[in-house]
């Protein structure tokens, strides 16, 4: 797919000439610095690939295709990181550069919200433990 301009998307296929054109570099690890990563993305928030993933995942390059398509049942950052075989920091780059785009939606820890909130989501947590 290509922007509105003519090049082609930033994580997004391009429409190569011969299929050798494609890069064999990951985006990221093309700069010299890393991005920079916020301190907010723990390795336990759990992360969902919104309509727009699900729609482009097929047309992504690795490994933004295979986390939007591994985040349609919702996992954590930790989890992407050992099911794409990732660094935790690579991990954590990837989500928040998909978040970013908004292919995937990062959802706010159990502590983000407030004390009535806390105690269903316990309440429910506690009740699924009690029927296991």
């Amino acid at each position: 797919m290509t922007e509105p301009d003519g090049t082609p998307g930033r994580h997004r296929v391009s429409d190569p000439a011969e299929p050798g054109d494609l890069p064999l570099v990951r985006p990221y690890a093309r700069t010299s610095t890393p991005a920079p990563v916020s301190q907010e993305l723990a390795l336990e928030t759990l992360v969902s690939t919104t309509e727009l993933g699900r729609r482009l995942s097929r047309l992504l390059r690795e490994p933004y295709g295979s986390a939007c398509e591994l985040c349609v049942s919702t996992v954590s950052v930790a989890e992407l990181s050992a099911y794409l075989n990732l660094s935790i920091g690579t991990a954590r780059e990837l989500v928040e550069e998909l978040v970013g785009e908004e292919l995937l939606y990062a959802h706010p820890p159990v502590g983000a919200y407030d004390a009535q909130a806390r105690t269903q989501v316990l309440g429910r947590m506690l009740g699924g433990l009690d029927r296991l």
